[in-house]
């Protein structure tokens, strides 16, 4: 819980920093200064054990293919016993 809770925290910090620097800052510096907080940020939350949303998908993708070969591995295992005549 704590953990989740310096999480939190450190996401507000950092709100509250963004808009500090919008406020008087030009649009170019905000942009760079954007992209630098957003991989930093990525990499903390990948640290704390989230995925972003193209991990996820591609993982499900993934978790689904393997439950297909789980369940025709399944199939031809009883197939087999069957030929055998162990059922």
């Amino acid at each position: 819980m704590a953990t989740k809770d310096s999480f939190d925290a450190f996401v507000n910090i950092v709100r509250d920093k963004i808009d500090e620097f919008s406020e008087n800052i030009d649009p170019p510096k905000i942009e760079i200064i954007q992209n630098e907080l957003k991989e930093k940020f990525n990499n903390l939350a990948e640290s704390q054990g989230y995925v972003s949303s193209e991990e996820y998908e591609a993982l499900k993708i993934l978790a689904k293919r393997l439950e297909e070969r789980v369940s025709k591995l399944e199939i031809y295992s009883v197939s087999l016993k069957v030929i055998k005549g162990n059922i």
